[in-house]
């Protein structure tokens, strides 16, 4: 138990939880019962009282009225949780006075965002503040990025124990996965490619968080963007979307251990492709899409087929599923051959909604009773983190413990 449970009202605090995915996240600490202390927030009196009655809340769970650009507001909130929860996008209009208000108050704090770009400008605002205030800040605790940030850790964790070896690499790549769309999200992203091209770029650098003051950055230039072979999968695999978010979020776990994966560690994503020839259609179709997804015209164009904020559209919920797999590489000495290590990460819930609110509950709840020994780990007790710097293989456990999501080395490879 954190030592916050002295003075603080509630275990973790949701806030955007009228929204499409905070209301799956309110779902999924239902299921907690009265062993979590928890309060929903939101702007509107009358949608947290309609959250209410269409989900039977229970009444020990309170209801915070704030709006998200009230920064004093949200700090008499955020003081009497240890925990805070967001899941209001798009994060770059809305989302940076309750990490400021968390950091001022010392409240711990965990979102759904995939916007790098706002990412960096938290860091480089708050990492010391953080720090000082011992407030651990956490971004990206969605399907962008967490799985991907533990299954290659527990990958490096594998080839250190057992191994004794450091990573030279890892290839995560997207497997058979179904999932549906919601408004909220592509709200955020139609936002994040409508900045200054100056932003966008920004995007496109591999090392676009790492740490200021960190180690020496590793060997990659981009994110993959053609389509290759992998004999290990034995599968033609292509670009993924999310490597533009993840990729940044595993490369700044290893700059804030200290290149503790390896000196030249290298991170790559991909998607499993039915055959090469698919493979190029969908990387033409890909590249073209972000092209005129810079033109403001067609953005908004676009912008009118999604589904509207608080909607979804496809698959969500106990209908959806994914897979990932992780290729990685140990280093090696001269004359040697590098061994290879396998592992893969299964969910039973759509990814990008039902999922991802799993994910980012699990970790407010992992940070809420598991903050104190988290640190005596040697996690840091402050600072704009990352899952796999913050919580490590105490987060990776607690999945496994559960039924939703199974990070496992397969079997084989496990020598």
């Amino acid at each position: 138990m954190s030592s916050r449970a002295s003075d603080r009202t509630w275990d973790v605090v949701v806030f955007g939880a009228t929204g499409f995915t905070g209301k799956w996240v309110v779902r999924h600490l239902q299921k907690e019962g009265k062993e979590v202390q928890w309060a929903v927030a939101g702007r509107s009196a009358d949608k947290l009282a309609q959250l209410r009655e269409e989900l039977q809340l229970s009444e020990d769970v309170h209801e915070c009225v704030v709006d998200a650009s009230d920064l004093e507001g949200l700090k008499r909130i955020t003081e009497r949780a240890k925990v805070a929860i967001s899941t209001v996008g798009p994060f770059m209009k809305h989302g940076t006075p309750l990490v400021e208000a968390c950091v001022e108050t010392g409240t711990d704090y965990c979102d759904t965002t995939g916007e790098t770009p706002w990412v960096r400008d938290i860091i480089d605002k708050y990492h010391e503040k953080a720090v000082e205030n011992k407030a651990r800040i956490v971004n990206c605790c969605a399907f962008c990025s967490l799985p991907f940030d533990l299954g290659t850790l527990m990958v490096v964790d594998h080839m250190k124990k057992h191994l004794h070896r450091k990573c030279r690499s890892v290839l995560a790549v997207i497997g058979d996965t179904k999932t549906g769309i919601s408004g909220g999200s592509t709200d955020s992203f139609f936002n994040l490619m409508g900045q200054d091209s100056k932003t966008v770029r920004t995007m496109f650098d591999p090392y676009q968080l790492h740490p200021k003051d960190g180690p020496s950055k590793g060997p990659d230039q981009g994110i993959l963007n053609k389509v290759v072979y992998s004999k290990e999968l034995e599968s033609a695999v292509g670009p993924s979307f999310f490597g533009m978010v993840n990729s940044k979020i595993v490369r700044r776990s290893n700059a804030l251990q200290g290149n503790a994966y390896g000196d030249h560690f290298s991170y790559d994503e991909a998607t499993i492709q039915k055959n090469r020839f698919k493979g190029w259609m969908n990387w033409l179709g890909s590249n073209l899409s972000m092209a005129f997804l810079s033109i403001g015209w067609f953005r908004h164009l676009v912008r009118r087929t999604m589904p509207a904020p608080g909607t979804a559209r496809g698959i969500v919920g106990d209908q959806g599923y994914f897979n990932l797999h992780f290729v990685g590489k140990t280093e090696s000495e001269e004359g040697e051959e590098s061994s290879t290590v396998l592992a893969r990460a299964r969910g039973n819930l759509d990814p990008n909604y039902a999922g991802t609110a799993k994910m980012v509950a699990e970790a407010a709840l992992c940070l809420a009773f598991r903050g104190d020994e988290l640190v005596r780990q040697g996690h840091p007790s402050g600072g704009c983190l990352t899952p796999a710097t913050c919580m490590g293989t105490t987060l990776v456990s607690r999945f496994q413990s559960g039924d939703f999501l199974s990070l496992e080395i397969l079997p084989a490879w496990m020598s």
